[in-house]
């Protein structure tokens, strides 16, 4: 069910956005990584949240994760490199907070340039397949409340893999369930 108006999703290419680096910050970029986390800073002020929205996030973060990941990912199957980031990257190691917070805003930016994104605009009966590993994707909030349905589906994957090799740790919580290769 799509609504009349709105409700598209962006698609951001995270290996063209790590192309877009220039070297300096591609090769320093290579060299970190980063603390994902499931309870994350969400954008909207909890006292704006209503009791539905906020019950669902409850259920998001009943069980914590907290996992150290590469910050350029290389990709199994094609060996291509990309930004490894988003809204669940909250710091970098060996980095203050804000120092972070810089650094993630900055490469982020690459990721979200309009030339490394697509928009898409949902269809009845569409289908649209985006290798989650290589992309980021962000459903837009514009659709005034009206009926939105899309039903999503999730592969199990591998686990993350730096430039140098490293296989992203977790740090806490068990996410076995989710990959048969953990």
């Amino acid at each position: 069910m799509v609504p009349p108006y709105g409700g598209e999703t962006l698609i951001a290419n995270a290996a063209a956005a790590y192309r877009d680096l220039p070297e300096p910050l591609r090769a320093f970029a290579d060299t970190l990584r980063a603390v994902h986390t499931n309870d994350y800073d969400y954008v909207q002020p909890p006292e704006t949240v209503d009791e539905k929205e906020q019950a669902r996030r409850a259920q998001f973060v009943s069980r914590k994760y907290r996992t150290v990941h590469p910050v350029v990912r290389v990709h199994p199957v094609t060996g291509e490199r990309g930004l490894f980031i988003g809204g669940f990257a909250q710091r970098i190691e060996g980095l203050s907070v804000t120092e972070s917070r810089d650094l993630l805003r900055l490469l982020q930016s690459y990721v979200t340039r309009p030339e490394n994104v697509v928009r898409v605009a949902w269809e009845p009966d569409q289908l649209v397949l985006f290798d989650n590993r290589i992309t980021q994707h962000y459903a837009i909030d514009n659709y005034d409340g009206l009926p939105r349905r899309l039903d999503r589906v999730t592969v199990a994957g591998d686990i993350p893999v730096g430039t140098d090799g490293r296989p992203s740790e977790s740090l806490e919580g068990d996410a076995s369930h989710y990959t048969s290769v953990a």
